[in-house]
């Protein structure tokens, strides 16, 4: 039931994104201004579409005494890790490339959300909201190294697909196939030098006491709906405010 959680979680979350954006075209054309907007909040809040809770680190990383560490205090990390606070500045550069690149591939398919190019990518944040449920909040190390591949695939299917329909479109998207390859590179590497070595598949022993369940998503649950939207995106870490 564990690992069959996963890929449903996945397809449920997809089939709904899908629907929307069918439901759009079925309207009528969507503005061109508007497309980089929907794909950046999809890029942030995708997981509010997701049966899994899909939460991200903390904004800036872990406070690790004193320092923005972009794992736990007691997770052991490589010496080339990146420090926490590089993180969001990475995320929200990926984000304006999605936005951006998006609105290339929806120009020359149609103006339609509903083409294959847009699924794949969309497909992509899927993938990456059941990841981060699988990293952030069961926290099975193992099994978020066989679930970065996956990411991984997504991000180079999207990137190659939004190439075949316009090779700028394309481009654009490349850097975050890069940043994706160094955090697979990453991510195996915690699994590796954090003993015990856990299990590449789901066992018992290799999570946290709060295994995550499905859920509805929360675009069927108003009030968290509102909450998790108005909620600031992930962003550069903020100073603290001295005391008077």
């Amino acid at each position: 039931m564990q690992a069959a959680k996963y890929p449903v979680a996945t397809a449920c979350q997809f089939g709904l994104i899908a629907a929307l954006f069918r439901a759009i075209d079925a309207v009528g054309t969507t503005p061109a201004p508007l497309v980089p907007p929907l794909f950046a909040l999809l890029s942030l809040r995708s997981r509010i579409f997701s049966l899994l809770p899909a939460n991200r680190p903390p904004r800036g990383g872990f406070d690790v005494e004193g320092k923005r560490t972009a794992t736990p205090a007691e997770t052991i990390r490589p010496s080339w890790t990146p420090p926490g606070i590089a993180f969001p500045f990475i995320w929200l550069t990926i984000t304006a490339l999605r936005a951006a690149s998006s609105l290339v591939v929806f120009k020359a398919t149609g103006r339609v959300l509903c083409s294959p190019a847009l699924l794949v990518l969309a497909l992509h944040l899927c993938v990456g909201d059941t990841w981060n449920c699988v990293t952030n909040v069961e926290q099975r190390k193992g099994v978020s190294a066989v679930g970065v591949l996956a990411v991984w695939t997504s991000v180079v299917a999207a990137v190659k697909a939004f190439y075949d329909v316009a090779p700028a479109a394309g481009l654009i998207l490349a850097p975050s196939a890069v940043w994706i390859s160094i955090a697979s590179v990453l991510t195996w590497t915690i699994w590796r030098i954090n003993p015990p070595l856990q299990p590449l598949y789901p066992r018992r022993s290799d999570a946290s006491d709060a295994k995550a369940a499905l859920v509805l998503p929360l675009v069927f649950r108003p009030r968290q709906l509102a909450k998790v939207l108005t909620t600031p995106p992930v962003g550069p870490p903020q100073k603290k405010e001295e005391a008077v």
